[in-house]
């Protein structure tokens, strides 16, 4: 059969009309420096040396004029691209000739004639045999062997993944076939779409009279103080330091200065996190607050263990009770409940969105989420995707608050667990309380282009095979970046 045409897997030599060395000043330049070639790694005890005239070299070659042909400028970006490309193509060469070598086949020569025709056209793109005869012999046999190798390359990658043009009627003539059972499941996989209302309220919307009366209720928390701290990690040590501080053989300041380990101080011995909830995470026992919390000032605090080390600590002023009126403090406040109370904004909104879902079943879904402050949206109807695989329609990530929701398996269980017309309950997704309503269910046509999709699933996942291959030492990076880049 005929070919009428050339692909990528046929290593993008054709897509040169005439195998031409354009070898980059930087390509060239670090070999001559080492006096002998590079290897980059080994295939099965084969070295894949970068050498004038090797694959790895001749790859490079073909894809810097490929590259200079589009007009792409060759920076050290590129360059490194260009390369990486090259050693993969090497490694998949002697992949795919180990295998047709171990399967007995031989391109036939008159399958190589056809295909060196190409590098004899003449301008109008028809073989020249003047062309021919003009060129030398050593030429000629270079062409050869890189049509040999083509065809090789070529009848592993049909033979495993189909040709594009040879066909028997619109099926490949060669490579893997699609069974019923894959285009069922494929027919299946985006069949049911459903498309939904969604309300949400931010955490971020947790009210200030919210905030004021959590503050009113734990204003301790909020508490002030100014203190210095000596750590250490061995309490013989801080022993042996408090009674040296309570004779007055060492001031505290000095004993910091000799001593301390400054986990939570800065270089004098101030302790950093000064206020109150912040000095209990340190605490191994909270109950030992009240040693630092009745300290009057100037006073030493007796020996406290700390996260892993022992402290002592010295008031150095007054406590100080915070004013929530300030917008420092109740910022801090609101932080803090963000940080380490969330479950209370969350149980704040979930009820609020439990009165939203009783609401709409007098109302619009829309009229209620608008009346209790929610923010509305809607989202087009999509199949169960997770990930957003290529095979399908996926959830539109980019809506406000469905970042990441392809892969939130609570938000995909929930959507599609809803019947036509019902509404979900709350449930937390990316710092917002949100509700569901399913408003679209719609059955699709499979995708024509999932069978093209599973193909090129197939290639890439041979690839992958093949550089992850325990027969490959792979030491590009390393190479690559020792010899161009030191």
């Amino acid at each position: 059969m005929k070919k009428t045409g050339y692909t990528i897997g046929s290593l993008i030599i054709l897509l040169i009309c005439a195998f031409v060395f354009v070898i980059l000043p930087t390509f060239t330049g670090a070999s001559s420096k080492q006096g002998n070639a590079l290897v980059f790694g080994n295939y099965d005890g084969k070295e894949i040396r970068y050498e004038q005239n090797s694959d790895f070299f001749n790859y490079a070659s073909q894809y810097a004029q490929y590259y200079q042909s589009m007009g792409v400028q060759i920076d050290s970006q590129t360059h490194y691209y260009i390369m990486n490309q090259a050693f993969n193509m090497t490694v998949q060469k002697l992949t795919y000739e180990a295998a047709i070598k171990k399967s007995g086949y031989k391109a036939p020569e008159s399958a190589i004639n056809r295909e060196m025709r190409p590098y004899f056209y003449d301008e109008n793109g028809k073989y020249s045999t003047k062309i021919y005869k003009q060129t030398d012999e050593s030429r000629i046999r270079e062409i050869q062997k890189i049509a040999e190798t083509n065809l090789v390359t070529l009848r592993f990658t049909e033979d495993n993944f189909g040709s594009t043009t040879d066909l028997v009627g619109s099926e490949a003539l060669y490579g893997i076939k699609e069974a019923n059972a894959e285009l069922d499941f494929l027919a299946d996989y985006s069949k049911e779409s459903k498309g939904f209302e969604m309300a949400r309220f931010p955490l971020s919307d947790y009210p200030k009279e919210e905030v004021l009366k959590y503050a009113d209720q734990n204003s301790a928390k909020f508490i002030r103080y100014d203190l210095s701290a000596i750590t250490v990690q061995d309490k013989s040590l801080a022993l042996s330091i408090s009674k040296r501080i309570a004779a007055n053989e060492i001031t505290f300041e000095d004993a910091v200065s000799e001593h301390s380990e400054k986990n939570y101080t800065n270089t004098d011995g101030i302790l950093t996190n000064k206020y109150q909830y912040q000095i209990e995470n340190i605490l191994t026992n909270k109950d030992d607050l009240a040693k630092i919390s009745d300290l009057a000032v100037n006073a030493v605090s007796d020996i406290i263990e700390t996260n892993g080390t022992f402290t002592i600590f010295k008031c150095n002023s007054e406590k100080v009770y915070p004013d929530f009126t300030e917008d420092a403090i109740y910022k801090l406040v609101a932080s803090y409940i963000t940080t380490y109370e969330s479950t209370i904004v969350e149980d704040y909104f979930t009820t609020k969105a439990k009165e939203l879902k009783l609401e709409a079943g007098k109302n619009t879904f829309e009229a209620a989420a608008t009346s209790a402050g929610a923010k509305f949206s809607r989202i087009d109807a999509f199949p169960l995707n997770y990930g957003s695989v290529t095979l399908a329609h996926s959830v539109d990530t980019s809506l406000e608050g469905l970042s990441n929701a392809d892969t939130n398996e609570t938000f995909l269980k929930t959507a599609f667990g809803l019947k036509l017309y019902d509404i979900s309950e709350p449930f937390v997704l990316n710092n917002s309380v949100v509700l569901l309503k399913c408003t679209i269910e719609e059955t699709n046509e499979v995708d024509a282009t999932a069978i093209t999709e599973i193909e090129n699933y197939d290639t890439r996942a041979a690839q992958n095979a093949i550089m992850d291959s325990p027969k490959l030492t792979n030491n590009f990076s390393a190479t690559y970046y020792s010899t161009y880049l030191k």
